[in-house]
């Protein structure tokens, strides 16, 4: 696959004077893991450790009848096979995935974990699972979202209760909640209403109105390494926990909470991740943990490719409807939608963004959203990089062009009249900060792709279309460390995981602060115990929150340096500057202190300095929404209905690009994902709730023959807290691609898809030619 891409030059000193902010720079980590040196969480070994593995239901919807166990501790080499009566004591929350390890009445759906067995040799435990007799007396499986809103519906699961939203607001933040069907015997989870203006008169002054009806499949995170988790409970009382997650912190917080340990007696580890989108928060570590503590012994469980997509949390299947008006002149007068999210078996599907997104990309005085979390027998969702965006976007981004067609508008000078700026309205009544949607469709015009339109599209079965998105991004407190070595080198100390290369942000927030060269910064990330706070790894804030903290942190080990320098240099604060690493008198650069100098004064035997320390605490109030636009070359086979892309442009708006090389990544990674949530991924279960298509050779994934080259048009509107004016990158570049792709399959052979991933089939189908 090949990459183009448009940035500014990036070497020496950029246009506002940055030298190590706005460069392109190569990952820290990066060298070690193309070689293969990186150290995952499945390459660990400790003494006596117990491997793991699990029975797995057999059904979408079981009364648990018997768990028969005897041959399986039979086995030579088991150490123990352990179900819902042999567990610890925790504090068990039914209604939510990730606070019940397993069953001890019903299975909810087919893959859901019923018990465990442990054995030094992986193969052991693997064979002694087999051997466990389990019976169950299958009952009525719900399988279908909209279905299951009927009032005649069998229940999924006994009423809800205790419903924890901690993981979703992880994810992105917004002042709305929903609204929670609490204790009643209904399939809805929850629900959320918007409501502004009159949308029966704003159709009334359309001159056009179109409504139709969405679907998107439910699609799998598809990281490379799958859910990796080690735990040991030690003599003392302390609980270990290395595993490949996003979100440390929450994972301490949440263990302490299911076991009524203190958080000062649990250390998380989070060990590199081999790729999460959102999938890797908190799922197997409370049942991991809990092994641990029952049998005294380090477990460690790894998930097969299998058992990840059967049993993991992926992102939800959703079904839109959308109604919108709008005038001959190309002014949305009305919008009224319905989104039905499967949440599958528990709560937590993304309903909310979706609900803010379809009515968020566009000023529209006029709007009536409802948006309904559905339970189903299926596996529980959770997020996928902007979870629920691509949804609601694939609907509203189709219309526009639907609406654009019908009344013979340029569909990217039809987007900009309505386009949201600073100051508008977001579906909740909040108002948007500064944002960049209009300026990322004006680069976007400006693209290789969406320029050669004209030409492209007078070729037979040849089209190029448009689509915007965005995400709202999310919001945590942050902190960070970074301290003054003895040679005059940094360290600076985070506690978030870094999965996209923030740990080189944050190099080169610090060196610019500093005026240092890159490599006299080095960063880690911490454990629990020995690192600051940081939120989770998701909602795109990571560099928004955590960026913040450590150039605070530098900027207050900087004034340290000014004040201890004060003396010996005979001048106020106000009158120096850092250069050359070293601390110097403004015009007068003779006049100075080395950054050694300092590390000797503050760490020497009898040193007349503190030790030099930069702290970093942040507060995150304001989000920082991104928005991309996006513009595909698709070409149709119209006898096999296959879908080729000849290009494919993103712009989009970055606030300022801390490092240009990762943001393009960024990208070109989220763009690549959502081509492959338009034309192939999909999970797909049978009548009874089986997954047919758990491996990675049913499940169709994009491979680099399938992408084409990829144009990235990078945008700076600065936001007003990030880091330099940065804002979240990493995950609006996976929204607008189903859309894209599907208007551009429209302007090919004019048949409209209304539902993704388009398959050769159903493009026939559309086409009319089965």
């Amino acid at each position: 696959m090949a990459q183009e891409t448009k940035v500014r030059e990036s070497t020496g000193t950029d246009a506002n004077g940055h030298t190590a902010v706005g460069q392109r720079v190569t990952r820290l980590d990066g060298a070690a893991k193309v070689t293969g040196k990186t150290v995952y969480a499945d390459d660990m070994k400790m003494p006596g450790m117990l491997h793991t593995s699990v029975l797995y239901a057999p059904h979408a919807h079981a009364r648990i009848k018997s768990l028969d166990t005897a041959k399986a501790r039979a086995v030579p080499g088991v150490h123990a096979v352990i179900t819902a009566a042999d567990l610890p004591d925790y504090n068990r929350k039914d209604s939510n995935r990730t606070g019940l390890i397993f069953p001890d009445k019903e299975v909810l759906f087919f893959g859901q974990p019923v018990a465990a067995v442990l054995s030094e040799d992986p193969h052991v435990a693997a064979e002694a699972v087999e051997l466990i007799e389990a019976e169950f007396e299958p009952l009525p499986a719900v399988l279908d979202a909209v279905a299951a809103m009927e009032k005649d519906s069998p229940l999924v699961r006994d009423p809800l209760h205790d419903v924890d939203r901690s993981e979703e607001r992880g994810h992105v933040s917004v002042e709305t909640k929903e609204t929670e069907q609490e204790g009643e015997p209904s399939n809805i989870a929850s629900s959320a209403p918007f409501e502004r203006g009159d949308v029966a008169a704003g159709f009334a002054e359309a001159d056009i109105v179109i409504e139709r009806t969405w679907r998107s499949a439910m699609v799998h995170q598809s990281y490379i390494e799958p859910h990796a988790t080690i735990a040991d409970y030690d003599i003392s009382g302390e609980l270990s926990v290395w595993t490949s997650t996003q979100a440390p912190f929450y994972i301490r917080d949440e263990l302490a909470q299911a076991f009524g340990i203190p958080e000062n007696r649990i250390r998380i580890t989070a060990t590199e991740v081999g790729g999460g989108f959102g999938g890797k928060i908190y799922l197997t570590e409370l049942m991991v943990a809990a092994l641990a503590i029952a049998v005294k012994r380090p477990v460690k469980y790894i998930m097969s490719r299998k058992d990840d997509m059967l049993a993991a949390t992926p992102a939800p299947f959703a079904h839109i409807e959308l109604k919108t008006g709008m005038k001959r002149d190309g002014t949305l007068t009305a919008l009224q939608a319905r989104l039905i999210y499967d949440s599958g078996a528990f709560p937590g599907a993304p309903m909310l963004p979706g609900c803010m997104l379809i009515g968020g990309y566009y000023r529209c005085d006029n709007i009536d959203i409802k948006g309904y979390e559905v339970l189903t027998n299926k596996v529980s969702v959770g997020a996928l990089r902007a979870p629920g965006a691509h949804n609601a976007t694939f609907a509203i981004e189709s219309h526009m062009d639907i609406m654009a067609k019908e009344l013979g508008l340029d569909p990217l000078e039809m987007r900009l009249k309505n386009a949201v700026a600073e100051g508008d309205l977001m579906p909740n009544g909040q108002t948007y900060p500064a944002i960049g949607l209009r300026e990322c469709l004006e680069a976007i015009a400006d693209s290789d792709v969406w320029r050669r339109r004209r030409e492209v599209e007078a070729t037979p079965n040849r089209g190029i279309g448009l689509a915007v998105g965005g995400w709202l991004g999310g919001l945590q407190p942050a902190s960070a460390i970074v301290c003054l070595n003895p040679d005059g080198t940094l360290n600076v100390t985070v506690g978030s995981a870094d999965i996209t290369g923030t740990n080189t942000s944050f190099q080169q927030i610090t060196a610019e602060v500093l005026n240092v060269p890159l490599d006299m910064v080095n960063v880690e990330t911490g454990d629990t115990k020995t690192a600051p706070y940081a939120g989770m790894s998701a909602g795109s804030k990571t560099v928004y929150t955590v960026g913040r903290a450590v150039k605070a942190a530098a900027e207050d080990l900087k004034q340290q340096m000014f004040e201890l320098a004060m003396k010996r240099l005979e001048v106020e604060p106000e009158d120096m500057e850092v250069a050359n690493c070293q601390v110097q008198v403004k015009g007068a650069p003779d006049r100075a202190m080395t950054f050694k100098r300092f590390g000797k004064l503050s760490t020497n035997f009898g040193a007349p300095f503190p030790v030099i320390v930069g702290r970093g605490s942040i507060a995150a109030r304001k989000t920082a929404p991104g928005f991309t636009a996006q513009a595909a070359d698709v070409e149709v086979d119209p006898d096999t209905g296959d879908v080729t892309l000849h290009g494919y442009a993103i712009a989009q708006d970055a606030g300022f690009a801390i490092n240009p090389l990762s943001v393009e990544g960024q990208m070109q990674g989220g763009a690549s994902q959502g081509i492959g949530i338009a034309l192939w991924e999909e999970m797909r279960y049978d009548e009874d709730g089986r997954l047919l298509n758990p491996n990675l050779l049913d499940y169709r994934l994009p491979t680099s023959r399938d992408l084409p080259p990829i144009e990235t048009i990078i945008v700076e509107v600065p936001s007003e807290e990030g880091p330099f004016g940065a804002r979240i990158v990493g995950e609006p570049s996976i929204v607008a691609g189903p859309a894209a792709i599907g208007n551009a399959i429209d302007s090919a052979v004019g048949a409209r898809q209304h539902e993704v991933p388009i398959t050769p089939e159903r493009l026939l189908r559309s086409m009319g030619k089965l």
